[in-house]
């Protein structure tokens, strides 16, 4: 009984650890980020709302081919010199951190249906996110698969590393936030049912940033 208390103690604390750690990673992204020409890149449109962030906001839709085909078109009308800043926010599921964590990101990995792999690494400290071809839960795929791939991966969505990809073949500057809707053990229903909570997160986030103009406390 002792030992399964120490157990849940120890387990929370390292929960409490790893949100503190993520919200001081964030804080160096957005002071980062103020002041600077920055392109928001959006899955879905209930994730966030153009008129509510002072950014201009690319929704894309989901998957990695339409993220991909989003940033190609948005490209090719980029005024000549002009070199913005890539955010893409959203949702990502997660065994690892607490539904709402907001979580950057700087190692993508590309899952395919075979789950087989490649990778792109950023600079600085950040969670890894596994972006797979299907919405990554217990319902879609079995138990062990989903155990054994939380074991390597921290956070699970379905665009960052189209994101990734495409600023790494520009040499377009990128990060990535994404915050945590489900702890992959539900559905696309479950997961719609929290974005508008979601998006609020990040409304207050990116109006802090840009009001602050300095160093911004998450």
């Amino acid at each position: 009984m002792i030992a399964a208390v120490l157990l849940a103690i120890s387990a929370g604390q390292a929960t409490a650890q790893k949100h503190n750690d993520s919200s001081m990673h964030v804080n160096d992204i957005l002071d980062k980020l103020n002041g600077q020409d920055v392109v928001l890149f959006v899955a879905d449109k209930d994730e966030i709302s153009p008129s509510e962030v002072p950014f201009p906001v690319v929704f894309t839709g989901m998957g990695k081919m339409r993220m991909f085909s989003a940033l190609v078109k948005w490209h090719e009308t980029l005024p000549e010199g002009r070199r913005p800043i890539v955010l893409n926010i959203g949702s990502a599921g997660s065994a690892k951190y607490p539904i709402g964590t907001i979580v950057p990101c700087t190692r993508f990995v590309n899952g395919g249906c075979e789950l087989v792999e490649d990778c792109i690494t950023l600079p600085g400290e950040g969670a890894s996110v596994f972006s797979g071809d299907y919405f990554m839960s217990t319902q879609t795929f079995s138990p062990e698969q989903v155990k054994e791939l939380s074991r390597q991966y921290d956070l699970f969505d379905m665009e960052a590393y189209a994101v990734a990809l495409f600023c790494q073949m520009h040499d377009i500057p990128f990060y990535c936030l994404k915050a945590v809707s489900d702890n992959l053990d539900g559905n696309l229903k479950d997961w719609r049912s929290i974005l508008a909570d979601i998006r609020a997160r990040f409304t207050e986030l990116l109006n802090r940033m840009k009001k602050d103009g300095g160093k911004t406390e998450f």
